[in-house]
């Protein structure tokens, strides 16, 4: 059975890299991605797994790219992270179908149980 496959989308590369070594070492399949656009182009060719997003980045945020699921009605589940949490941004991550907003810094079995648990929701 091939390892569950994890999607993140961080503008920061150092964030990207650790976060892809912390869940390869767990047993997560991780792809990498710098702009969420370069995640869309990949996924519209179909994707399975669980997506963690930042929410702060250029051209297309964390909050854009939950929208473009939405239009695209791709259910994919997603955690969004971020630096700068408030209530409002929450609130709007998990309206626009976030089913996790976890704030930097966390503790790395943290998102890794988020992580579970959103695969396990989807399966």
């Amino acid at each position: 059975m091939a390892p569950p496959a994890v999607h993140v989308i961080d503008d920061d590369e150092a964030v990207r890299d650790s976060l892809a070594i912390m869940l390869e070492t767990r047993g997560f399949d991780v792809t990498t991605y710098a702009t969420a656009q370069a995640f869309l182009s990949q996924a519209e060719r179909g994707l399975a797994g669980c997506v963690i997003t930042d929410i702060q980045m250029p051209e297309m945020n964390g909050l854009q790219l939950l929208r473009a699921f939405n239009a695209r009605n791709m259910h994919i589940p997603v955690l969004v992270v971020t630096a700068r949490a408030s209530r409002t941004l929450a609130q709007e991550a998990l309206a626009q179908g976030a089913r996790a907003v976890i704030e930097k810094p966390f503790a790395p079995e943290f998102l890794v149980e988020a992580v579970q648990a959103a695969l396990d929701a989807a399966a």
